[in-house]
């Protein structure tokens, strides 16, 4: 896969010639540093154990049922994406110091509570590395378990520093994200591809991954801008930024699955049908005979026919073409920050952060 396809203006804010070690690269240097040591897991089991009701049966209850299960789920290795989103948006507006650790793992705890509540919705066997949550536990505790966590960033939020007009606004920031990507998630549930017209494939998927994916990627660079006291104008501008991030790496994510690399991955969406950027791309670049055919593949995938075929065919049809759409798009989400006046060492580190994402899907 081809490296980030930044755009000229975007790639004229990383100069070649030396910088000199200032405040804003020991800052950065310091950011990184502070990423490196956060540990979700970790976190979580400091936080739990200042918890009222640890003693007793029902602190036994809430150990065994809730706090040890989720404890060792969010301590699986993860990439930190929406932690590293947060600190840059951060960066991005020049906030002094360095965000807390607890508001860096406030959008990874929301991210969380959205893959066990994914798992348990697709019957998933595996996450990161190990079993389901809710096949370690059980669905209605797994479930349960990700609501909790739904709640918890709200109590995490009013203990921090930060002036009561900033938390009153990050919390309606959260309220709105949850609020979306609970709405994509119903598109992505609500229906099986070859269920709706071919031509409006291509608008649920668009609308369905900005709601699921972008919505939270926008919550972090907004969470992040804000309280890190950026005016309403940036924070409205970092949160287009990290949507159109969020849907680009979608974007990535499915259409990459169908090579063979990751071929679990688009076994699993084919037998649920569900609506991704493969199926956008093939309803836009396909003629009504083609996609027809596609889709009854699919449908037979569903009753268990073998999905390898269908997948081979999507593959061809993805081609590099389709993944230049991705590159593109989050080539323009680099455009927004190259127009707008912000520090050049966030805005280098923020593409090269990227860039870096990038290549771990190729």
């Amino acid at each position: 896969m081809k490296a980030l396809a930044v755009s000229a203006s975007a790639l004229s804010m990383v100069s070649e010639r030396p910088h000199a070690v200032g405040p804003q690269q020991r800052r950065a240097a310091s950011a990184a540093d502070a990423l490196a040591d956060l540990d979700l897991g970790a976190f979580f089991e400091r936080r739990v154990s200042d918890l009222p009701g640890a003693e007793g049966v029902c602190g036994l209850v809430w150990q065994e049922t809730l706090y040890r299960p989720l404890a060792q789920f969010l301590s699986r290795p993860g990439k930190l994406l929406r932690a590293r989103l947060l600190n840059h948006g951060w960066r991005l507006v020049d906030g002094r110091g360095e965000p807390s650790q607890a508001l860096c793992l406030l959008p990874e705890i929301l991210h969380s509570a959205s893959l066990i509540v994914d798992d348990i919705q697709d019957g998933a066997e595996c996450r990161r590395g190990g079993p389901a949550l809710h096949r370690l536990i059980g669905p209605e505790r797994a479930l349960n378990a990700a609501n909790w966590l739904y709640f918890w960033p709200y109590t995490l939020l009013e203990e921090m520093p930060l002036p009561a007009s900033r938390r009153r606004r990050a919390a309606q920031l959260i309220t709105a994200a949850l609020l979306d990507c609970h709405r994509g998630q119903a598109l992505d549930l609500g229906v099986q591809v070859w269920t709706l017209p071919q031509h409006s494939v291509a608008s649920l998927v668009a609308e369905q991954s900005r709601l699921k994916t972008g919505c939270l990627t926008a919550l972090c660079t907004g969470l992040g801008a804000l309280s890190a006291g950026g005016s309403p104008r940036r924070v409205a501008l970092l949160m287009r930024f990290g949507e159109q991030v969020g849907v680009a790496l979608q974007m990535l994510d499915d259409l990459t699955a169908v090579l063979p690399a990751r071929h679990d991955k688009a076994g699993e969406d084919l037998r649920f049908g569900r609506p991704t950027w493969v199926w956008s791309i093939a309803a836009q670049h396909c003629d009504e005979k083609e996609y027809r055919m596609l889709t009854e593949l699919a449908r037979a995938c569903a009753g268990g026919a073998d999905w390898r075929p269908i997948c081979a065919l999507l593959a061809d049809i993805v081609g590099d073409a389709g993944l230049a759409r991705a590159h593109e798009t989050l080539a323009r989400a680099g455009d927004l920050l190259a127009g707008a006046s912000l520090p050049e060492a966030a805005v280098r580190d923020v593409m090269t952060d990227l860039a870096g994402l990038e290549r771990a899907y190729g």
